[in-house]
């Protein structure tokens, strides 16, 4: 889906060394969010907002519930390397607050037993390095975006509980619904450290974020997706790193 044009009566004051921009992710750089069970959008989103700001056109491929792992299940990243070979345009990834959830329908049932993920942090890892070689062997390298700050005990109250069985889920918690942000963290960080293992960008708008002091304020009611002013923030994070460099991917 194309989100944005270049408006060519407005004057781009970046010159990029590279193409078009590929956003692949799922819910976040789609501007979408829960509230009340229903998916909501945001009224502007970042994707949207950067693209405008810099003057360019940004692809985004992104879709609410979207993992790494399906994505190459279903070939996606295989056949937008195809499409674009032999062009200078990117691939930025923004994936990962999926593949570190459950299915809390299943924890519930029975909380004392040990329960996967939806991609295990090993098979994640796994999958990261396997796309990174993928596009490498064509000639593109990839970058990545952190996964936002989360609130746990918003999730856990606004999303979870509507699910599942409270009570259930903190008895697989131990007692404590910290668990949730500590889990999402690992994945934030494998993101991170295969992406520098790999000379790949790594966009951290996560840290952005938590140096606020009120980052609670930029989530949205379920705790895990940035409401608008946490996608102002994103963007002015991306808009102030393209001033001061144009060549970060």
């Amino acid at each position: 889906m194309q989100i944005s044009k270049k408006n060519p009566t407005q004057r781009n004051p970046f010159t990029f060394p590279y193409g078009k921009i590929t956003v692949i992710g799922d819910s976040i750089p789609k501007g979408l969010y829960l509230e009340n069970k229903h998916i909501r959008r945001i009224g502007r989103g970042a994707v949207n907002t950067i693209a405008e700001k810099l003057g360019t056109e940004i692809e985004n491929f992104s879709v609410f519930g979207q993992t790494l792992k399906k994505c190459c299940e279903k070939g996606l990243i295989e056949r937008w390397m195809d499409e674009h070979a032999g062009t200078r345009d990117k691939l930025i990834l923004s994936l990962g607050g999926n593949d570190c959830d459950y299915c809390w329908e299943e924890v519930e049932k029975d909380p004392y037993a040990p329960h996967a993920p939806n991609t295990p942090l090993p098979e994640f890892e796994r999958l990261l390095r396997f796309v990174i070689s993928s596009c490498k062997s064509r000639g593109t390298t990839p970058a990545f975006t952190s996964l936002p700050p989360i609130d746990s005990q918003r999730y856990f109250s606004n999303v979870i509980c509507g699910r599942a069985d409270g009570k259930k889920i903190m008895q697989f918690f131990r007692g404590d619904v910290t668990n949730i942000s500590r889990h999402q963290e690992c994945y934030n960080t494998a993101i991170l450290k295969i992406a520098l293992e790999n000379g790949c960008p790594f966009f951290d708008y996560r840290s952005e974020l938590l140096l606020r002091t009120d980052y609670l304020d930029c989530l949205s009611d379920d705790g895990i997706h940035p409401n608008q002013q946490g996608h102002d923030a994103i963007a002015q994070y991306f808009c102030r790193l393209f001033a001061r460099n144009t060549a970060v991917m």
